[in-house]
C-alpha cells in the first residue's frame, strides 16, 4: 500500500507543483517542490523492483471498469531517475539565470508541467496514454521554446519544432492504433509477438521526430532560442530521450526489418549530427547537432542495455555541458565562439565542467561515457554489426575534434574584451552534475566495467580499445593542430590541404541548408498557412452556416411559427371550434386519400 501510493505521489506531484506556484510564483518554492520530487523519485526508484504494475481504476460504463494502468519497468525507472535529476539542477540554475526576468514565475509552471507530462509518459502502460502524455510533452515545450515570445525567432522555432513533431505525432498515432489492433490490446505489457513492419516503422518515425533524427533533424537546433536551462532539461535529457524511449518500448515487438530501419536513421543521424557540428558558430548549436549525433548513436544500438545505458550518461553530461554553455553565454552576453576566448580565469567552473563533460563526450577512461560507447561497441560486435562499428569509429573521432575544438575557443588563447564578471551561483548546479557524471560506474579497472545485475555487459575485443584510443588522438590533436586555422566558422585552409574533402563538406553542407530552407522551412510554413486557411474556413461556416442558416434561421422559423399560433389563442370559443373542425377535416381527408 505504502509503495502504492509513493507511486502515485510521484506521478501527480509535478502537476500539484504547477499548480502550487501558479498561486505562489516563487523560485525558492518551486525549486523546493522539484528537490521533493527528485527524492521521491529516487526514493521510488530504490524501493521498487525491476518490473512495477499498478492499474487504477479511471471510471466504469455498463458494469465494465476501464483501467489506467502503469508499468515502471527497468527502463521507465532508469529514464525517471534522469529526468528528476536534471530537473532539479535545471531549476536550481535557473533561478540565478533567469533572476531579472519578469516572467520567470510562468517560466517555472511550464517546467513543472514539462516533467509532469514526460513522467506520466515513462510510466503509463496503456496506448491512449502514452499519445496523450506525448502531445502533452510537445505542447510543452513548445511554451519553453517560445518562452521570450517578443523575439520572432523563438515563435518561429518553437512553430518550426511544434510543426515538425507533428508530423511524426500522425505517424505514431497510426502506428499504436494499429498496435492495439493487431495484439488486440491497449497496454505495452500485455503485447507478445512480432508486429507488421509498416506498423513498426510508423511508430518509429514518431520517435525519430520526437528525438531530431534525419531527415526530421533541423527542428532542434533552431530551438536553442528558448532559454539555455530548457535547452539542458528539454533537448538533453528528456524530451528526446522520448523519442528514443519509444523505441526501447516497441522494440520486442516490432520485426528485424524494423530494427535495420532503426540503425540506418541512427548511422546517418550520428555521422551528420557530428559533421554539422563542426561547422557551427553557436554554441548551443553545436551542443544541439552533438545531441542529434548521440541520439543517433543510441538508435544504432537500440534493443540492447548499452543504449539505455548511453541514455543516462548522455543526458548527465549533456545537460552539464548545456548548463556550462549557459554559464559561459551569461559570462559574454554572446552565444557566439567569436566572442570568446580565455574564459578559463573568468569561469573556472564552466571550464572544468567542458573539460568533465567533454570527456565523457569523447568516452574518455573513468568517465560513464566512456563505459557507454564501449558497451556499444561490445554489442554491436557481438550481433555482427562491423558496418555499424566502422560508423561509430569515424563519428567518435568527429565527437573528439569538434568537442575539443569548442573548449579550445571558449576557454584557451587570449583573452576577449568586454567580458563580464562571473556569477558563483550557477556553479551549483554544475557541480552536481560533474559529481554524477563521474560517480556513474566508476571501476577500479579504467577500461573494464564490473558486472551488474541491471546491466548487461557485452565485452569488446582488444584491438577496439586500439581504434577507441586512436579516435580520441586523432580527434584532439587534429583540433589542436587547426587551431590557428579555424576560428570559428573559418575553415579555408581545408582546399589548401585537402581540396576534395572540401568540396564535399561544403557540398553536403549547402545541400543541407538547401533542403531545410527550400523542403522543411517550406512545408512547415506550408503546413501553418493550411492551418490558417482551415481555421478561416471553419470561422466562415460557423459564422454563416452554423451562427447565420441553422441557429439564426430555426430562431426565425420558430419567431414565426409562434407568432402565427399565437393568433389562435384569442380566448374566442368559435376560434377553438374552428381549430378543431380543421383538424378533424384534414385526419377525414387523410384517412380517404390512404385507402
Amino acid at each position: 500500500m505504502g509503495l502504492n501510493l509513493l507511486f502515485l505521489g510521484v506521478l501527480l506531484w509535478p502537476w500539484a507543483s504547477a499548480l502550487l506556484v501558479a498561486i505562489f510564483p516563487k523560485p525558492l518554492l518551486s525549486i523546493s517542490l522539484s528537490g521533493l520530487f527528485s527524492a521521491a523519485a529516487c526514493f521510488f526508484i530504490v524501493s521498487v523492483g525491476a518490473d512495477f504494475k499498478i492499474a487504477y481504476t479511471w471510471f466504469q460504463l455498463g458494469g465494465k471498469a476501464m483501467n489506467a494502468p502503469f508499468w515502471a519497468n527497468y527502463a521507465a525507472q532508469l529514464v525517471l531517475g534522469l529526468v528528476a535529476l536534471v530537473s532539479f539542477c535545471v531549476q536550481l540554475f535557473s533561478k540565478s539565470y533567469l533572476a531579472k526576468d519578469p516572467s520567470i514565475g510562468r517560466y517555472y509552471i511550464y517546467l513543472h508541467l514539462f516533467v509532469g507530462a514526460m513522467t506520466l509518459l515513462l510510466l503509463t502502460d496503456s496506448l491512449l496514454i502514452f499519445y496523450g502524455a506525448w502531445e502533452l510533452v510537445g505542447a510543452c515545450s513548445y511554451l519553453l521554446i517560445s518562452f521570450w515570445h517578443q523575439k520572432p525567432a523563438a515563435t518561429q522555432a518553437a512553430k518550426k519544432a511544434f510543426l515538425m513533431n507533428r508530423l511524426g505525432d500522425i505517424f505514431l498515432l497510426f502506428g499504436l492504433i494499429g498496435l492495439g489492433l493487431h495484439f488486440d490490446t491497449w497496454q505495452f505489457s500485455a503485447m507478445h509477438g512480432v508486429a507488421p513492419t509498416l506498423i513498426g516503422i510508423a511508430i518509429i518515425a514518431g520517435g525519430i521526430a520526437k528525438s531530431a533524427q534525419f531527415p526530421l533533424m533541423s527542428w532542434l537546433p533552431d530551438a536553442m532560442e528558448g532559454p539555455t536551462p530548457a535547452s539542458a532539461l528539454i533537448h538533453a535529457a528528456t524530451m528526446v530521450a522520448a523519442g528514443v524511449f519509444v523505441g526501447v518500448r516497441v522494440f520486442d515487438i516490432t520485426s528485424p526489418e524494423t530494427h535495420l530501419f532503426m540503425g540506418i536513421i541512427g548511422a546517418i543521424s550520428f555521422l551528420s549530427g557530428a559533421v554539422f557540428a563542426i561547422f557551427q558558430n553557436d554554441i548551443k548549436k553545436t551542443l544541439a547537432y552533438s545531441t542529434i549525433s548521440q541520439l543517433g548513436l543510441m538508435w544504432m544500438g537500440m534493443g540492447s542495455d548499452a543504449s539505455l545505458f548511453h541514455l543516462l550518461t548522455h543526458g548527465i553530461f549533456k545537460a552539464g555541458l548545456f548548463l556550462a554553455a549557459g554559464a559561459v553565454i551569461h559570462t559574454v552576453h554572446s552565444q557566439s565562439l567569436n566572442d570568446m576566448g580565455g574564459l578559463r580565469k573568468k569561469a573556472p567552473v564552466a571550464a572544468l565542467a567542458y573539460l568533465v563533460f567533454g570527456a565523457g563526450l569523447m568516452g574518455l577512461p573513468l568517465t560513464g561515457g566512456f563505459f557507454s560507447k564501449e558497451n556499444l561497441a561490445g554489442f554491436l560486435y557481438t550481433t555482427g554489426q562491423v558496418e555499424l562499428l566502422g560508423v561509430l569509429a569515424i563519428g567518435m573521432v568527429l565527437t573528439s575534434f569538434y568537442i575539443s575544438r569548442q573548449f579550445y575557443l571558449i576557454f584557451l588563447g587570449p583573452l576577449k574584451e568586454g567580458v563580464a564578471e562571473k556569477n558563483p551561483a550557477l556553479h551549483i548546479p554544475i557541480r552536481l552534475l560533474i559529481i554524477a557524471s563521474l560517480s556513474i560506474w566508476i571501476s577500479r579497472h579504467p577500461i573494464e566495467m564490473p558486472e551488474n545485475a541491471f546491466l548487461t555487459i557485452y565485452h569488446i575485443p582488444a584491438f577496439w580499445l586500439y581504434i577507441t584510443a586512436a579516435t580520441w588522438v586523432l580527434g584532439i590533436a587534429g583540433a589542436y593542430l587547426s587551431r590557428n586555422w579555424i576560428p570559428a566558422g573559418n575553415y579555408q585552409f581545408l582546399p589548401r590541404f585537402w581540396p576534395s574533402l572540401f568540396s564535399f563538406i561544403r557540398w553536403k553542407s549547402r545541400s543541407a541548408q538547401i533542403f531545410e530552407t527550400q523542403f522543411i522551412d517550406r512545408l512547415v510554413n506550408g503546413i501553418a498557412s493550411l492551418q490558417v486557411i482551415v481555421a478561416h474556413l471553419m470561422a466562415w461556416v460557423d459564422r454563416h452556416i452554423i451562427d447565420g442558416i441553422l441557429v439564426g434561421g430555426s430562431t426565425q422559423v420558430s419567431a414565426a411559427t409562434g407568432k402565427i399560433l399565437s393568433r389562435w389563442q384569442s380566448a374566442k370559443v368559435q376560434s377553438y371550434w374552428t381549430m378543431i373542425i380543421v383538424t378533424f377535416a384534414l385526419f377525414l381527408l387523410y384517412a380517404l386519400l390512404s385507402k
